[in-house]
């Protein structure tokens, strides 16, 4: 977050209309870099805990509020994912999500509509039950 919002300072910013499209362009490529740099240092942290002994299991994580929604959304593309947070998640327009994402906007109606049915798909096969069926 806080490599974002430097970025933010420094930057030009764009005019009020397409701030927000700018914004989470912004967003995403840094989400995108972390986890990029996240993967090499995973084979690192691998090693590490295959070397030290394991905590109690008192030292769980909290469980999410809706794991099954959560394992859904896991179990879909990146760019699925990223269009499906900007949608429901962030509220944005699909015209905004298409700026952010450096996209036309058939591209981005055919991943939401995409990701809609594999999420759908997804959470019937977990038993979830609901209005998306």
């Amino acid at each position: 977050m806080q490599d974002v919002f430097i970025k933010v300072y420094r930057a030009q910013l764009p005019t009020a209309e397409t701030f927000l499209a700018w914004f989470y362009k912004l967003i995403l490529n840094a989400g995108r870099d972390a986890g990029r740099r996240r993967k090499t240092r995973m084979s690192l942290s691998e090693r590490l805990e295959a070397a030290a002994p394991t905590l109690p299991a008192a030292a769980e994580a909290p469980q999410a509020a809706d794991p099954a929604l959560r394992a859904a959304l896991a179990d879909l593309a990146p760019e699925l994912r990223e269009v499906v947070a900007l949608r429901f998640f962030a509220d944005l327009p699909l015209e905004q999500i298409a700026a952010s994402q450096d996209v036309p906007l058939g591209t981005v109606k055919s991943r939401l509509h995409t990701a809609m049915g594999r999420l759908r798909e997804s959470l019937t096969q977990r038993g979830i039950r609901g209005s998306f069926e």
